[in-house]
């Protein structure tokens, strides 16, 4: 009683007017604080974000070519983001108001998000830090005076190692902030912070990914566990075969602790005709080969590559090396003239005083036909002329200038991906190594659609070098997902232009009358059939029908004149190639790059009444093509997913 006395006492002298303005002070006095702190939580998290990105730049665009001043001021941007991340995380931790916040069904997920954001930042600072510490190492062996790369490669991965590990150990600790957050629903601005943050991660463990595949390769390459010798296979992709081109001139290189102890290089085509002539040998060819190309000569080394599977015509080379007399190999490598141009592009022209030549990547095809096409070079053979160019290159590449080291080292990986470099490694573990880094060359199948368009110059001509050509490819999907393809292909041998102002030995030599000779062949899902092959007066039929790495294989010759056009196109049909999910379709076709030879080409897939088109990936990401023709850049492999759905 007494206490209702007092608070009825109380309600009088205080009227509830002015008890609303007191309570309403107080709560805005208390959002005042909470917006204050929440600008200063935000404040922290905006400046570290820029901390991070500002450190990352840095890294990105300088990376092996990275200054002192370059890492150092990296390290600081790391450093700040670090203290504001630290700094946001624990505004987070020690505010009442959110403490209580936590425990709302919303709310609470929104805090608990925004606290493992924060803690992400302040490791991926960290990591930042470690990177840089490994960044430093790395310059730290390379102001080395002695020594080149390969040479020097042990020394950079054991400084670079113990940071490797840390940073690492860090990124599990990001992993297990990013599986907290999970996929809960988000407001936009963290919603947008965390697609920011998975793409980060990706490229990092792309990243760490990379150098533990180089780590565990790389010794055994480079003969630290004992001398490596590789059989070198020079394609000349102005002479097209399946894996890049004729094997005009072929090497041997001995690595020992990473140096080079030994190169040289041969005639490819005189050492074939060397070992025919003394041992009266015959080795049956392929049909195609021999109907049109060999005749009644062996198959050998310069066209040992008939298989577009790098692996199998790496052995098939090896197999003609040992019967010409050449010892063992532990591996092939096999580069093309584009290799050259592309290496020239990065360290510039080059000397071959010998010679007296400057080769660039403007003139190394020409310069490189000029003395190499037999017998059209008075100074010497073309092993010669090879070898003393190789030797320059080598040196260049393997001591960069400054500013060379990252394009270099983007230009190898580029060249493994366009399988302009490819790689072949008797022993198992290695191989299997280059196979993930996806520079084995190989052709194999597992599922879905799948093409590759391989063209071979039968003619003995150089004109892949001057022939315009491009796909046009068209499936029709049936209700049960089998697909009808036709695929159509256009050549134009443009052979007048290029003979303007030339010396009409070396086109005779070159380009035989500028006759070409393509036998063209198709690989496509197993158990396709073929319907149709026709040119442009009617229907030719195929010549082949053949298997190669369990796919189906149609093969067909043609003839093109100098500036003429030819127009070939296959139609056939293959088993259901889609994936049937509910209602949904897959439909996924794997388009295969022949190496040393880009296709333009482009694909439209027309899907069978009553399903409509649900979205269209190119290697896994959105593909921003409004029309129903897909224009692809066909320099690598590629992946085209589309979805369909009833409707």
């Amino acid at each position: 009683m007494h206490l209702l006395k007092r608070l009825a006492h109380w309600r009088a002298a205080v009227p509830w007017g002015r008890l609303f303005l007191v309570v309403l002070a107080l709560a805005l006095a208390v959002g005042g604080i909470e917006a204050f702190r929440a600008r200063q939580i935000m404040g922290d998290v905006s400046a570290g974000r820029d901390g991070l990105r500002a450190g990352q730049n840095v890294v990105e665009l300088k990376r092996l070519d990275a200054t002192s001043d370059d890492l150092a001021r990296a390290r600081r941007d790391f450093e700040s983001a670090g203290v504001r991340f630290k700094s946001a995380r624990s505004r987070l931790d020690g505010d009442p108001l959110l403490k209580i916040g936590r425990r709302l069904p919303l709310v609470g997920g929104q805090i608990r998000a925004a606290d493992s954001l924060a803690g992400i930042g302040e490791a991926a600072a960290v990591i930042g830090a470690q990177g840089i510490d490994a960044a430093e190492a790395f310059t730290g062996v390379r102001a080395e005076e002695e020594g080149t790369l390969p040479e020097k490669s042990m020394r950079i991965f054991e400084a670079a190692d113990p940071h490797m590990a840390s940073i690492e150990a860090r990124v599990q600790d990001v992993d297990a902030l990013r599986a907290d957050i999970g996929h809960r629903s988000l407001v936009p601005p963290m919603r947008r912070a965390v697609r920011e943050l998975d793409a980060r991660r990706e490229r990092l463990r792309e990243f760490l990914d990379t150098y533990t595949h180089s780590r565990a390769f790389t010794p055994e390459f480079l003969g630290f566990h004992g001398p490596r010798t590789y059989l070198i296979l020079a394609h000349n992709n102005a002479e097209m075969l399946p894996t890049g081109g004729l094997v005009s001139v072929f090497g041997t290189v001995r690595l020992d602790q990473g140096r080079v102890e030994d190169m040289e290089f041969h005639d490819a085509v005189q050492y074939g005709e060397d070992w025919m002539a003394r041992t009266g040998a015959y080795v049956e060819p392929p049909a195609p080969l021999k109907q049109y190309l060999l005749k009644d000569t062996s198959w050998n080394l310069t066209v040992s590559n008939w298989s577009p599977d790098f692996p199998t015509s790496a052995r098939s080379a090896q197999h003609f090396y040992r019967l010409g007399g050449g010892g063992a190999v532990d591996g092939v490598i096999a580069i093309n003239v584009t290799t050259l141009e592309r290496l020239l592009a990065i360290i510039g022209p080059v000397q071959v005083p010998q010679f007296d030549l400057t080769v660039s990547a403007e003139n190394a095809y020409e310069v490189t036909e000029e003395h190499t096409r037999a017998p059209y070079q008075p100074q010497g053979d073309r092993k010669e002329f090879v070898a003393l160019l190789a030797d320059e290159v080598l040196h260049r590449v393997l001591k960069p200038a400054p500013g060379e080291w990252s394009p270099l080292v983007d230009l190898v990986q580029k060249l493994g991906d366009e399988k302009d470099l490819m790689l072949f490694e008797y022993d198992a573990r290695q191989q299997e190594l280059v196979k993930q880094f996806g520079w084995d060359g190989s052709v194999s199948y597992s599922s879905g659609d799948f093409l590759q368009v391989v063209d071979s110059s039968v003619n003995s001509t150089k004109l892949n070098w001057i022939i315009e050509h491009s796909a046009d490819v068209e499936v029709r999907l049936d209700e049960k997902g089998a697909a009808t393809t036709t695929v159509k292909l256009d050549y134009f041998n443009n052979f007048a232009p290029w003979v303007q102002g030339r010396d009409p030995v070396l086109v005779e030599h070159l380009m035989a009358g500028g006759m070409y000779g393509g036998y063209l062949r198709l690989l496509t899902p197993p158990g396709s059939r073929i319907v149709s092959v026709r040119d442009a007066t009617g229907e030719v039929g195929i010549e082949e029908l053949s298997r190669e790495q369990g796919l189906t294989v149609f093969g067909r010759f043609f003839a093109m004149p100098r500036d003429t056009r030819q127009h070939l196109a296959f139609t056939y049909t293959t088993p259901p190639v889609v994936e049937v999910h509910g209602g949904a379709w897959t439909y996924r076709l794997s388009l295969r790059r022949q190496p040393g030879w880009e296709l333009p080409i482009t694909v439209r897939v027309i899907p069978p009444e009553g399903m409509r088109n649900d979205g269209v990936l190119l290697d896994g990401e959105p593909f921003a093509s409004p029309t129903v023709d897909m224009r692809i850049d066909l320099s690598r492999d590629r992946e085209l997913t589309m979805r369909f759905k009833p409707g």
